[in-house]
């Protein structure tokens, strides 16, 4: 069987089951204990209007799972006569202070860190530090914004540094003068502790940290209704990251890199409920929550939140972790408690308290019943074909009907509805309605949604939850499981979910569902696009204007391009909505067709064919690889 993570999750990595020995565990008496830094204070000594910061390589005790798990041997940055730190000590200033850093490097090989200087000049220049030796640096703040710092040992670009050095990194925050500091700035780290044979890294041995940590261990957030929150993200790890957020939309004020920041004036921001973060970019975002309960934060390529890989040479690796997440799902603990027991990496929990006498609003619903269905599937890696299945008429579908793509669910705004799951499987699972503004109860992370004493539930086999939704907004939405996402969503286990206006006819002619994710019959690395690679040919009329909605929902591709061609060139088409948000007037000047899309994202674009002839729409990696490509035939 190939490997399970480069058939369903497209991974372009090679896993492999043979492990090399792993280093001998940290001597804990003999290497400080790296202490988790959460970025809520700066550091140095400022002392009219200079920063100063004495920076030191530490070689330390990493307690990456927590201390009743054993630690490892990691670099940090600390601050001279304290604690390592990961992330490192934070510098926190006003535009215009001036910064003098040293460091001081007593490991015996060159250490380089990149970070420190001016923004508005040509290039930052690099601090190469010898070994034992000790150099600085002194500049001036001129430019607000996110950055940070990093060091390497041998890694001359962020994407390439992975293993004792890949947690040298600190934030590094310029403020506008008078600026209200009431943010929280959160730093995503990748390590990895084991390499194949070839010396490539296992990505199966991969830890993922927010802040120097995994989940369950990542910090508990807890806010008001109405808090204005406003978060900095900084992703110093080398993988890109799919930040999804549940329950509400976020505004994105800036995007940048260690070297500027872009500030979006009004007309250029935007909102999402997930946002594609390359290696070494940052982020700034406000939300602010209008309903209470559990949320969760997180990245949306399923490889990054599922259990964490064990420490130590014993711990499996390669296929070996993988196979059974796809085979079996993770089957420990219980159901009811899947986001504490069954989830990892890059999670992050948000509790929003509900006022005094809070209840949530009850009119009469218009009902809809679905069902979650399996049968076996030969040539799938879990064995299985999951599916949603929406009932048509008076009766059920029959128990061993199953739809790939699942049901495509269509609302109204404004309509209370209550869709009725019953699961029909022999294992628990859960639906969880992707950037819908919908109550905490029923956004489907068992164990992680809800209120405390009456959190969500799994759905356990044979039983049903009722799931209550009244859109607020029309647009382009997903519906997925999110338990044992490998296992569930990897054979089938999503689809796709559209809100209409009040007034508005489903046309399904002229309003093209496209849905890109994986297909629970093949075990190689094909996506598929509405169920089907290659698709079947796609006919469209000259003089008529077509809103399609893009969705991706695979497990682990969050650098996809869709691009709609004629000749091999893009043609036009118009900006319609991002992530079921309707884009303000300002930005739907129509635009080359050629859209990034990570997973979790949607994008709603409008085409009106001018002529007839043929356009080929395409799915590409980042790098242009062809992955899927149908044939548009536009007819007079």
């Amino acid at each position: 069987m190939p490997s399970s993570m480069a058939s369903l999750a497209g991974i372009i990595y090679v896993l492999g089951n043979v492990l090399p020995p792993l280093p001998a565990p940290a001597d804990e008496q003999q290497l400080p204990r790296i202490s988790l830094n959460d970025n809520t204070a700066p550091a140095g000594t400022l002392n009219d209007g200079v920063l100063t910061l004495e920076l030191e390589i530490r070689r330390g005790s990493w307690h990456v799972l927590g201390d009743d798990h054993p630690a490892t041997d990691m670099l940090a940055f600390a601050e001279r006569g304290r604690a390592p730190t990961n992330p490192g000590p934070m510098i926190r200033v006003t535009r215009g202070t001036v910064v003098h850093v040293r460091v001081t490097n007593p490991l015996d090989t060159t250490v380089v860190v990149r970070g420190f200087g001016e923004r508005r000049t040509r290039a930052l220049e690099p601090l190469r530090i010898p070994a034992g030796a000790t150099r600085e640096v002194r500049f001036v703040a001129d430019a607000a914004g996110t950055y940070f710092y990093w060091g390497s040992i041998d890694a001359p670009v962020l994407s390439n540094r992975r293993y004792e050095d890949s947690q040298l990194t600190g934030a590094f925050i310029v403020d506008e003068p008078g600026a209200v500091v009431d943010d929280r700035v959160f730093v995503i780290g990748m390590w990895f502790d084991g390499r194949l044979p070839d010396g490539s890294p296992d990505f199966s041995r991969e830890f993922l940290t927010i802040n120097g940590r995994p989940w369950p261990d990542t910090e508990r957030l807890s806010y008001a209704l109405g808090d204005s929150i406003r978060w900095r993200i900084i992703n110093a790890s080398s993988d890109f990251h799919a930040m999804h957020l549940h329950g509400f939309y976020y505004r994105i004020d800036a995007k940048g890199d260690i070297a500027r920041d872009t500030v979006f004036w009004e007309s250029g921001r935007r909102v999402a409920v997930t946002e594609r973060v390359a290696p070494g970019s940052t982020m700034s975002l406000v939300w602010s929550p209008d309903r209470p309960g559990g949320w969760i934060f997180h990245c949306h390529m399923s490889v990054h939140v599922i259990p964490n890989p064990a420490l130590g040479p014993a711990a499996p690796g390669g296929d070996a972790r993988f196979d059974p997440l796809f085979r079996d799902g993770h089957a420990h603990g219980d159901p009811d408690d899947h986001a504490e027991q069954a989830m990892g990496g890059l999670v992050m929990s948000v509790y929003v308290r509900p006022p005094p006498g809070w209840a949530p609003n009850e009119p009469k619903r218009r009902e809809m019943r679905l069902y979650i269905q399996s049968v076996e599937a030969e040539h799938s890696l879990s064995g299985r074909q999951f599916s949603y299945v929406l009932q048509e008429g008076a009766q059920p579908p029959a128990a061993d009907s199953v739809v790939f793509p699942a049901s495509t669910l269509v609302l109204r705004k404004g309509e209370p509805t209550s869709i009725r799951v019953f699961n029909r499987t022999d294992e628990a699972s859960q639906v969880h309605w992707h950037g819908l503004e919908i109550e905490s109860y029923f956004d489907g992370v068992a164990g992680g949604s809800g209120y405390p004493g009456n959190r969500t539930p799994a759905i356990a086999p044979g039983d049903s939850f009722e799931i209550r939704i009244t859109p607020p907004r029309a647009g382009s939405f997903m519906y997925h499981t999110h338990m044992n996402d490998l296992r569930q969503q990897g054979s089938g286990l999503y689809g796709a979910f559209v809100v209409l206006e009040p007034d508005e006819t489903w046309d399904p002619e002229t309003d093209r569902v496209v849905l890109f994710g994986e297909s629970p019959f093949r075990d190689d690395e094909v996506p598929v696009l509405n169920g089907a690679n290659p698709p079947p040919p796609l006919t469209l009329h000259a003089g008529t204007t077509y809103r399609f909605r893009f969705m991706q929902i695979t497990l682990n591709r969050p650098n996809t391009r869709v691009r709609l061609v004629r000749n091999g060139f893009p043609v036009r088409w118009i900006p319609i909505a991002k992530d079921g948000f309707d884009r303000p007037p300002t930005q739907r000047a129509p635009q080359l067709a050629d859209q990034f899309i990570a997973v979790g994202e949607t994008y709603d674009f409008a085409l009106t064919p001018p002529a007839p002839g043929e356009l080929t729409l395409e799915l590409r990696t980042g790098n242009g690889v062809l992955l899927i490509a149908q044939t548009v035939r536009i007819m007079k």
